[in-house]
């Protein structure tokens, strides 16, 4: 069994000034998501060398994972390639929410990894480490590889995503981490308020989107045009909601675009169109389609926390949000091109009278500007720059952080 990967993508001169330390929660190989885009950023702001920390499984095997172990791996179809990044590809063996599950792959499967963590960090002037999921790894570094800060970017409602035991120990691990790092960032308003009983320092760092080079976004066309959705359809996908509306408007194409994770229904009206995964190339073309931009989530725990970035998306297009009532969608009204749906919903009515204001061309610039990566990053990068004063950050109750604004 093979302890550890390393790939190179381009490897960064032996003593970096700056360096960051970032255990993703998803592989450098997918999609590129917050993650990378906090990585690029990182690049972009003076960090000449990054150690990208591949996740590792935290939670007990389920039955889909075998499932998966004999599936062809597809890779991504399109790859953000990102400078001067080392990729770690650790393994562990899935005990993680055992209490002796650190020491068994501490002493059988990571030595390798801890080695080259502790070599990169030596070989840098100005380490950071950024955790992007809990994991016993990150916390071994935390507590053990010398560096100038340490953050925490709690991106989900990590523990909402397991069950039993592994719900317990993930919940644990991000309290532990929380408490260890310098600073602590949430993707959303409801985690930050949550996270904020742990530590009032907590700081809201919304998702943002791609938002450079985007096309001109059409303005209001004489054909008719679809309701349109963009995104994975999962266990969180509202089906019954989505089947009552195009039940409503039985003219009106629902163009639902993205991979598909759970059972069709198998009474879907005919006017639903499931295009399936596509590129985002593809995507942009699709949704500047779109007369409407569906958000239909399911109101639980998983997305209570959500700040989804398909919000970002079909505004940076202008165009009008129908979404239920969950996670920072709770605190985006009509101002925000958004109406609030439900079962509840007058469809016909929404429909007829579909007229969020549409943005101008200056605030639609304006816009994009603001919620860019780039620009949703700034006050992370401005932080790492920071010095604790010590070789190891300093524990929670020695330091004074800014409240948030």
């Amino acid at each position: 069994m093979s302890s550890t990967h390393i790939r190179i993508d381009q490897k960064s001169s032996p003593n970096a000034r700056r360096s960051l330390i970032y255990f993703s929660s998803v592989p450098y190989d997918s999609y590129a998501q917050r993650p990378h885009f906090m990585v690029e950023a990182f690049t972009l702001n003076g960090f000449t060398s990054i150690l990208w920390v591949d996740p590792y499984p935290t939670r007990f095997p389920e039955i889909a994972d075998f499932r998966r172990l004999f599936q062809k791996k597809k890779k991504p179809s399109t790859k953000r390639p990102l400078k001067n990044v080392e990729v770690l590809q650790p393994m562990a063996f899935p005990i993680e929410p055992l209490p002796m599950s650190a020491a068994i792959n501490h002493a059988l499967v990571w030595r390798p990894i801890r080695e080259k963590i502790q070599d990169f960090a030596d070989h840098s002037e100005h380490c950071v480490i950024g955790v992007g999921r809990p994991s016993k790894l990150a916390e071994w570094a935390l507590e053990n590889v010398p560096h100038a800060r340490s953050f925490i970017d709690v991106l989900d409602n990590f523990p909402a995503f397991y069950t039993g035991v592994s719900r317990i120990s993930m919940r644990e691990r991000l309290q532990s981490l929380s408490k260890k790092a310098d600073d602590v960032y949430c993707s959303s308003s409801a985690l930050s308020a949550e996270m904020k009983k742990l530590r009032g320092d907590a700081v809201t760092v919304l998702n943002g989107y791609l938002s450079s080079a985007l096309p001109a976004a059409q303005g209001a066309q004489a054909k008719p045009r679809c309701i349109g959705y963009v995104g994975s359809i999962a266990k969180w996908f509202d089906w019954p909601l989505v089947i009552s509306l195009a039940n409503a408007l039985p003219d009106t194409i629902i163009r639902l675009i993205g991979p598909e994770f759970v059972p069709r229904p198998s009474d879907l009206p005919p006017n639903i169109e499931l295009i399936g995964k596509i590129s985002q190339s593809e995507v942009t073309h699709y949704i500047q389609d779109f007369a409407v931009g569906l958000i239909p989530f399911l109101i639980d725990d998983l997305t209570a926390a959500v700040d989804p970035i398909k919000y970002y998306e079909y505004r940076c297009f202008g165009i009008p949000v129908w979404s239920t009532n969950f996670g920072e969608m709770e605190y985006r009204d009509i101002d925000d091109g958004v109406i609030h749906i439900s079962m509840d919903s007058d469809w016909k009515t929404l429909w007829d009278q579909n007229i969020v204001r549409q943005l101008s061309n200056d605030e639609l610039a304006s816009f994009r500007k603001e919620i860019s990566w780039s620009r949703r990053f700034e006050p992370i990068i401005a932080r790492s720059l920071l010095q604790t004063g010590r070789s190891l950050s300093l524990p929670p109750n020695s330091r004074v952080l800014p409240a948030e604004k």
